[in-house]
């Protein structure tokens, strides 16, 4: 079993060359002189340890010899001068912690975590900046596929049986834009879970990331624990019968859903499937079909609050300023504002101010969400300052409702023992009572979500927590369905009964008709399709006892869950899985499919550009011989430079609306320019918008200078001569016997071709 504090301490012997640890005085032994270096280790004793071998000196392998080990199995750069070592113990394992690193300003370094018990090799880190005139650009040299037989090599020769004991898990790569300009190197990621007797135990296994424009692995990490406290790896439950259970008890809800969208900008609400209470992860016991839970959902209330300075005097001079628009706008929208004095009046008659508190502050804010909202918050002292403890009021600025306020008290009640005097039943009448009072009728349009008690602070190890007050959330039902975003947000305090905190989030939106609508069944079975059951060990914290002891005892649990599950929520109409932010997800690391592409001279270059993200896949089609149009060009060229373009103003805008003004912004179209997105590409435009994409427009747009040798050349419109020499001779646009066919229309085929040699070009 796993402690959740460390009984074990971690010993340096030494940080770095240089610096010396108290108690012992050092000695060194030269080492063997390799590549022209010398390296020396630093022996140090920590004091105070009473005979724990903490140090290294009783080790199995000594210092000498894991630097030995290290140096057989990896070759460590040259320029890596410096030399520093360290011991680190647990209560299962102890490491010989050695480190290479560059004195000079470039930096660069190496690490190799050696086990001083056994002399394997449980973790390396690699990472010197590229040599002089070394440049990382477009495709990576090596693809996924030659990556993971690079890992899976290096896995082999390190640690044979253990690789034999795991299983390849789907990897997150890092995958920077693969533009021409110069970027980072591409990392991909291969995460090797362990099987114990059939059974996935995730939380251990072997990782490794390789460099894609290198094939050099640079991060290695080796996770195995003992598994003698594992439960047999016999389930009680079947699959069908978890199955069962996901569908009865957590089958996924239908909910609204408003993406982000910060600074006002509009955003369409969805209507989507998502786990109950927003639960990330469904956990079902293998033994006895309980649904656990890891997550640890309180809602602590309200913050805010600030000081406000004095404000700063300005003198205009006496002349007529022009407003734009906007600001013509926002000069009508404050007019009808209330005034401060009002607000507060509104905050002193809704929510009780003590008498000794002072007001602090009152600011009148935008929304971050919201364009429509503005608000006045206003903030209280209490008397004693030296003990903090104040009062934080938000007002809505057209209405007067009071939005928010949290009364928060001094550092030194919250760590007082209170008595409780008041259940949950009461909490819940306690905090109806004051939402009916003040929106009684948005409270005819929630539902009670949860009530949670809160626990109080916990003082000593065996100090049973006391709780000191309940969390209560209501969500908002929009046409029979949960707006969980929006709702009612109150904190009673067990001991007064008084609410402490209070929240409502009400937005005015569009709502879609949830008419048509996949059924809950459907959107339950497109869950397990997507990330499907599977039975694995888990590490699992009791969660009454996170808050009761610092030492609680974490076990180990046979259970059910989503071992691949990569989306947070399905799009109510479609079931396509999305994420957070409610873009479509694809799978991490998969290699995308398309029934079209069987046999055609295309197709590495699909794959290529859909592996890199850059080609997204539709209906399992890519309809490769269909003329390639506008819009689907130039998005294809963006996702070149940026893969997440971000929203759409307006949020109603055509999907390619936000590419065309990335586009713009990169240099890809002119500003102001407006593509016709359907229109098909030509091969003229084509190589507009690949020379505009390597940054060369303005060498092209002098046509004159240029000598085309085309058969063709009097087709070619007069101010994209330039663009076709261009493109032609870098390799962009292969000529047809001869002939550049300006006004040839393109395939998308031709365009995924053209792209890669615009990667490769880089």
């Amino acid at each position: 079993m796993v402690k959740r504090s460390w009984t074990a301490g971690i010993i340096l012997l030494s940080l770095a060359l240089g610096f010396f640890c108290a108690g012992r005085g050092v000695a060194g032994a030269e080492l063997a002189s390799v590549d022209g270096k010398m390296e020396r280790a630093i022996e140090v004793t920590a004091a105070g340890n009473e005979g724990n071998t903490g140090d290294g000196e009783q080790a199995a392998i000594s210092l000498e010899q894991a630097i030995q080990i290290a140096r057989q199995a990896f070759k460590i750069p040259a320029e890596l001068d410096q030399f520093s070592s360290g011991f680190s113990q647990s209560d299962e394992n102890s490491f010989w912690e050695l480190r290479w690193y560059r004195s000079s300003m470039q930096g660069g370094e190496m690490s190799v975590r050696v086990n001083s018990d056994t002399g394997e090799i449980w973790s390396m880190y690699k990472w010197l900046p590229p040599a002089a005139g070394v440049e990382y650009r477009g495709l990576p040299v090596y693809t996924r596929e030659k990556a993971q037989a690079i890992a899976a090599a290096f896995i082999q020769k390190l640690h044979p049986e253990r690789f034999g004991e795991t299983i390849l898990q789907p990897g997150r790569d890092y995958i920077p834009p693969l533009s021409f300009k110069e970027r980072g190197a591409v990392e991909y990621n291969f995460n090797y879970a362990r099987v114990i007797e059939g059974v996935l135990y995730p939380d251990n296994g072997i990782n490794v990331a390789v460099n894609g424009d290198t094939g050099e692995v640079i991060r290695f990490d080796l996770n195995w624990g003992e598994t003698r406290d594992f439960p047999p790896p016999v389930t009680k439950i079947s699959l069908p019968q978890a199955r069962q259970i996901f569908l009865n008890e957590s089958a996924p809800e239908l909910n609204y859903f408003r993406p982000y969208a910060p600074y006002g900008m509009d955003a369409p609400v969805k209507l989507v499937y998502r786990q109950p209470e927003n639960r990330r992860q469904v956990l079902i016991d293998a033994l006895t079909g309980k649904l656990l839970n890891q997550d640890m959902n309180y809602y602590y209330g309200y913050g805010g609050g600030g000081d406000a300075g004095a404000a700063p005097e300005y003198s205009l001079k006496q002349q007529d300023v022009q407003l734009n628009p906007a600001e013509e706008m926002e000069l009508d929208e404050v007019k009808n504002l209330l005034s401060r004095d009002k607000a507060l009046e509104k905050a002193r008659s809704t929510v009780g101010i003590p008498a000794d508190y002072t007001l602090t502050s009152s600011r009148l804010e935008q929304d971050y969400m919201i364009k429509s909202v503005k608000t006045w918050n206003f903030s209280w002292q209490a008397g004693d300052k030296s003990v903090g403890g104040g009062l934080n009021v938000t007002i809505d600025a057209v209405n007067g409702d009071l939005i928010a306020f949290n009364h928060y008290e001094n550092i030194y009640d919250e760590y007082k023992n209170q008595e409780v005097k008041y259940g949950e039943e009461e909490a819940r009448r306690i905090a109806e009572d004051f939402i009916k009072k003040n929106q009684p009728n948005r409270w005819e349009q929630v539902l009670l979500e949860s009530l949670q008690p809160v626990p109080g602070p916990v003082l000593t190890p065996l100090e049973e927590p006391v709780t000191s007050s309940y969390a209560i959330r209501y969500t908002r039902i929009v046409k029979d369905v949960k707006f969980p975003d929006n709702g009612f947000y109150v904190n009673v305090n067990s001991a007064t009964g008084k609410i402490t905190s209070y929240r409502m989030n009400w937005w005015d939106l569009v709502f879609p008709d949830p008419e048509g609508v996949i059924s809950r069944e459907e959107a339950a079975n497109k869950y397990l399709k997507e990330a499907p059951l599977k039975v694995g060990y888990l590490r699992l914290w009791p969660r009454e006892g996170y808050w009761k002891q610092p030492d609680q005892e974490a076990k180990i649990h046979l259970v059910y869950y989503q071992a691949n599950l990569n989306f947070e929520m399905l799009d109510a109409f479609t079931g396509q899985p999305l994420n957070g932010e409610g873009g479509v997800v694809h799978p991490e690391g998969a290699k995308a499919e398309f029934s079209d592409m069987e046999g055609h001279p295309a197709r590495e270059a699909v794959e290529q550009l859909a592996a890199a993200g850059i080609v997204v896949e539709d209906s399992g089609k890519f309809r490769p011989d269909d003329a390639v149009t506008q819009a689907e060009l130039i998005a294809m060229l963006v996702r070149c430079f940026d893969q997440s373009p971000g929203v759409a103003a307006g949020g109603e805008e055509p999907w390619y609306q936000v590419y065309f003004e990335k586009a713009a912004r990169i240099g890809i179209i002119q500003a102001g320019e407006k593509p016709e997105p359907e229109a098909p590409v030509n091969r003229e435009i084509l190589a507009r918008l690949m020379i505009h994409s390597m940054d060369l427009y303005k060498v092209a747009r002098f046509s004159d200078i240029y000598v085309l040798d085309f058969q063709d050349a009097e087709d070619i419109s007069g101010h994209l001569k330039g663009h076709a020499v261009l493109s032609a001779a870098l390799g962009l646009i292969k000529t047809v016997e001869g002939r550049f066919e300006p006004k040839g229309v393109v395939t998308r085929a031709e365009a995924a071709e053209t792209v890669v040699r615009f990667l490769k070009n880089s």
